[in-house]
């Protein structure tokens, strides 16, 4: 028997059999689970948020590779995610911009606070106010201050709204195998972006639960890698109802690692020089307690460096990606430009 579909409404004409066809779309999950095992240890840390972000860019320009292996003319599916989810996605982008840029300013004072500490000559009352300043403002805004409360009410309604869309893209009705197949590979990027992006912003807003409002699809191959990364970074809960669920597993990740382990690593050094400062002034600065300021000042001035180093790194991988879904965005609505639903033209 002649296994050869032919697709109507496809006016290049593709011939492909069963087989090529499931051939194409496991090429595609199997390259999704060998990326997502790639994140494998998980870690609530700068380098880990730069790996997924790479991971959902990744994620995004397979889905469109198949559409062109697939030698579709009707994009429709996939021009229709685009003009309708990606604009959450470019939000979502902006959302954890923002958030590492006000890291980054925060880095810079300490990075005067440091400069301040090992010039020459004793600093003098102005100066010891000002690097106590500018290490107090670490201290309440450096794991997040109530100015990012309003960001990670955002960024959740954005993940929630993205992972919201797996289920709505699953084929209904009489659809064509080659449908089928693009559909899936649009829930399988719904997926990877909404669960990965629900991951670092529940690290970086700590009032964040998106992470847990995305249930693992059983369907897709690359389900045991998802519950790998989620079982490194979470606590599961017996709580059948979504919202105890949400909070109790919230309440547990928060009791394990509070947020990103270089902001930890920052605070620990900032309260060791503030405390070593105080230390420094009721005893007159002399011996011992000036070789500890000394070594508390290189340990802030080391981790300030790998958490800017991080911060830089993660927000190359966050404008590439915005970058490739814009890209994307416009090549599928120019190419494929979306059918307004009931036109049969």
């Amino acid at each position: 028997m002649d296994t050869r579909l032919v697709f109507t409404g496809n006016k290049k004409g593709a011939m492909l059999t069963a087989e090529e066809l499931e051939s194409i779309s496991k090429s595609f999950h199997e390259s999704l689970r060998s990326r997502l095992w790639g994140l494998s240890p998980a870690s609530a840390s700068l380098p880990w948020f730069s790996s997924a972000v790479e991971a959902i860019t990744y994620t995004h320009s397979a889905a469109r590779s198949l559409i062109y292996e697939l030698n579709l003319d009707d994009g429709n599916s996939l021009s229709l995610w685009y003009s309708d989810d990606s604009p959450k996605v470019l939000d979502i982008c902006n959302c954890i911009s923002s958030e590492i840029e006000r890291l980054c300013l925060l880095c810079s004072n300490l990075r005067i606070a440091v400069k301040l500490l090992r010039s020459d000559g004793d600093l003098s009352e102005e100066d010891i106010h000002r690097v106590r300043d500018l290490l107090a403002d670490w201290v309440s805004n450096g794991k997040g201050g109530h100015g990012c409360l309003k960001s990670a009410d955002d960024i959740e309604v954005l993940i929630r709204d993205l992972a919201a869309s797996v289920g709505m893209s699953v084929p209904r009705g009489k659809v064509s195998p080659v449908e089928r197949v693009v559909c899936r590979a649009i829930r399988a990027v719904s997926f990877v972006t909404a669960f990965l992006a629900g991951v670092i912003s529940s690290a970086m807003y700590l009032s964040s639960r998106a992470v847990i409002s995305v249930p693992v699809p059983e369907e897709f191959p690359w389900g045991d890698s998802v519950r790998a990364i989620r079982s490194a970074v979470i606590v599961d809960s017996e709580c059948s109802e979504a919202t105890d669920r949400q909070m109790q597993i919230l309440k547990e990740l928060d009791d394990m690692e509070p947020s990103v382990k270089e902001l930890d690593d920052t605070e620990v050094s900032v309260w060791h020089v503030l405390e070593t400062i105080e230390d420094v002034g009721a005893s007159g600065g002399g011996g011992e307690i000036a070789g500890r300021l000394r070594e508390a000042i290189k340990g802030l001035e080391k981790v300030t460096e790998a958490m800017s180093e991080g911060l830089y790194q993660l927000r190359e991988r966050v404008n590439e990606l915005c970058l490739t879904v814009t890209r994307m965005r416009k090549e599928m609505l120019d190419e494929f430009p979306a059918r307004v639903p009931g036109d049969n033209n």
